[in-house]
């Protein structure tokens, strides 16, 4: 066996309201968007708690302790508590960020703050909610010690748009707003300039990089490689993919690409960032997680066990994951839930949601 800390993953929207389908293959961040909109509107409490313990039993699987759940749109009020309870229901450890879509939202999110801990204030994107939603939300950061998170320049268009629309770049337009500082993690940051990397290394801010995500959608290529050397903390985002194991590597190809250099991030560099930087990253404390996995054939002989790890294993291989010293996963099954009944509820939810939306799906 080989030996691990808990794995976290630092964005995801741990419900598929889209099922993976061909029809996905072809399809660009906006119509995802769209139809991920016309799906969460459908939506219940009871689906969303569905959704969320198979995805939060995907994560605990496959080696992730800790996981950011990035949670909207919140239309019933039972919603978030659903959500809480599908990661309960596994025994996976999750910070949930409050999706603010509407500035009234903010509101609602320091509401559900007082019953569940280490929310973030977590506006979707400027794109979606607008510079009023970001200053209200700063100011709720302000008054409660609350953290911030949000989707920032992830596509070329957003930062043409915002630089029109605002005079600014997204990131610079975060940093005048304030939303830059310890404790916040801005995701994607595909495109930053020089000085927008200057200002989160200053601010303490820290990125969430999904470099499967952004390879899928044809994005770009994050410059992380400059953040870290810049001193900001980086960690890795499944964001409706895979596994860490899969972002651990993608991450090392990936830059490698971007650099035209083999290696221009690390092995050792990629599995820090899917373990204790990236825990840092969302302050948390994952001292007592634990994961053991089996080598396969094709990580054999184990020469290098870490760089094994990061080229070649698979979240299917995880045999044992303990959070805070429990068995969450033993002997590669779930120790608090049924896979099989955690996967019918799914299934249910997904066609009954199709059938709700007029979508059709093979």
């Amino acid at each position: 066996m080989i030996t691990l800390p808990g794995l976290v993953n630092t964005h995801d929207h741990l419900r598929s309201l889209l099922p993976m389908t061909r029809r996905a293959d072809t399809a660009g961040l906006a119509e995802m968007i769209k139809a991920g909109q016309e799906a969460g509107a459908a939506a219940t409490a009871a689906d969303y708690r569905a959704l969320t313990a198979l995805a939060a039993a995907r994560m605990a699987l496959s080696g992730v302790t800790t996981v950011v759940d990035h949670v909207y749109p919140l239309h019933d009020p039972d919603m978030l508590a659903a959500v809480a309870a599908g990661h309960a229901d596994v025994g996976i450890r999750a910070r949930l960020a409050y999706g603010i879509v509407r500035t009234e939202d903010v509101a609602r999110a320091e509401a559900a703050a007082q019953d569940i801990k280490n929310i973030y204030l977590a506006p979707v994107s400027i794109r979606q909610t607008g510079v009023e939603g970001y200053r209200a939300a700063v100011q709720a950061a302000d008054r409660t010690g609350l953290c911030l998170y949000t989707h920032v320049a992830e596509t070329a268009d957003e930062v043409r748009n915002c630089a029109a629309e605002h005079g600014k770049r997204p990131v610079e337009l975060l940093h005048d707003l304030g939303f830059l500082r310890p404790g916040t993690v801005l995701v994607h940051c595909v495109y930053l300039s020089e000085r927008e990397i200057e200002l989160l290394a200053e601010t303490g801010t820290a990125v969430a990089y999904c470099p499967t995500n952004h390879l899928k959608l044809a994005k770009g290529f994050a410059p992380i490689t400059k953040l870290r050397a810049a001193g900001v903390r980086v960690g890795l985002g499944i964001d409706g993919m895979t596994d860490l194991f899969t972002e651990m590597r993608q991450a090392v190809y990936a830059q490698g690409q971007a650099a035209g250099r083999p290696g221009a991030l690390t092995s050792e560099e990629a599995f820090l960032m899917a373990t204790e930087e990236g825990a840092a990253a969302v302050q948390a404390d994952t001292r007592a997680d634990m994961v053991t996995l089996r080598p396969s054939v094709a990580m054999r002989p184990l020469v290098d066990p870490l760089q094994a790890v990061v080229h070649r294993a698979h979240g299917t291989q995880v045999v044992d994951v303990r959070i805070d010293g429990e068995f969450v996963v033993r002997g590669g099954r779930l120790a608090r839930a049924d896979e099989e009944e955690l996967g019918e509820r799914a299934w249910q939810v997904t066609r009954d949601l199709a059938t709700r939306t007029g979508r059709r799906f093979p």
